[in-house]
């Protein structure tokens, strides 16, 4: 071209190849980031399905701790209030193990954990979806370990003062001796601890617990309204 004097049209040409080049350039980052996309999408949705079932789970094991508690507050409000003497308390199974018995409850969080290290920034810092994940957890986790440790030291600081005990032995064997009767059925120190161990167990943990589970409950429908749209 450049012989026969056709300049124009070899710059037209050279012009032509280097915008086919560069539009094909163009396409294949658009594809990538399409499978990229995709990929992300993908993995949010196995995040947010593991996230689903932690807390469907969280939400049966809270159901079953709430009882408990719900149970211990119906027997420590009786001895509170002086429903029981040192002949009637015998009938109260409960009331004698009321200071003994606790239950933990542990957060699921393996899903959690992969949000965390999910690598989606723009989807981590403006998807409110996953901003109320994030808060959630941030939220309620550290209380309810806390709160797992109160109930837990006041519990074995409650059995270290029974095995002082000389009916420590019985009690553990299912007597009943006549000690044991005027302890539980009269014995203020044993009301004044059902009253502590009350507060903190059925009071604090218990009320921990249901607020995590109602928190809990609408976040399963927040994520089953997002994969129902996927």
């Amino acid at each position: 071209m450049i012989m026969k004097r056709s300049t124009k049209s070899y710059l037209l040409y050279a012009v032509g190849e280097v915008f086919l080049v560069m539009v094909g350039i163009l396409l294949a980052l658009q594809v990538n980031n399409w499978n990229e996309d995709r990929k992300r999408d993908q993995q949010l949705t196995v995040i947010l399905k593991t996230i689903k079932e932690d807390l469907i789970r969280d939400t049966t094991v809270a159901a079953g701790v709430i009882r408990f508690y719900d149970t211990i507050n119906k027997y420590s409000v009786k001895v509170m209030n002086n429903e029981f003497n040192a002949e009637s308390i015998e009938s109260c199974m409960m009331c004698r193990n009321l200071l003994t018995l606790y239950q933990p409850y542990t957060i699921q969080q393996k899903g959690y954990n992969m949000l965390l290290n999910f690598s989606n920034e723009d989807s981590n810092e403006t998807d409110s979806l996953l901003v109320s994940i994030r808060q959630f957890y941030r939220a309620t986790t550290d209380i309810i370990e806390d709160s797992n440790e109160f109930v837990k030291t006041e519990t074995l600081k409650n059995l270290d003062y029974f095995k002082t005990k000389p009916w420590f032995v019985d009690l553990l064997q299912g007597r009943f001796t006549e000690e044991m009767k005027i302890y539980f059925g009269t014995s203020y120190d044993f009301k004044n601890r059902v009253a502590g161990n009350n507060i903190l167990g059925a009071g604090n943990h218990s009320a921990f617990i249901k607020v995590h589970n109602e928190g809990a409950k609408e976040l399963i429908e927040d994520i089953n309204n997002r994969l129902n749209k996927i």
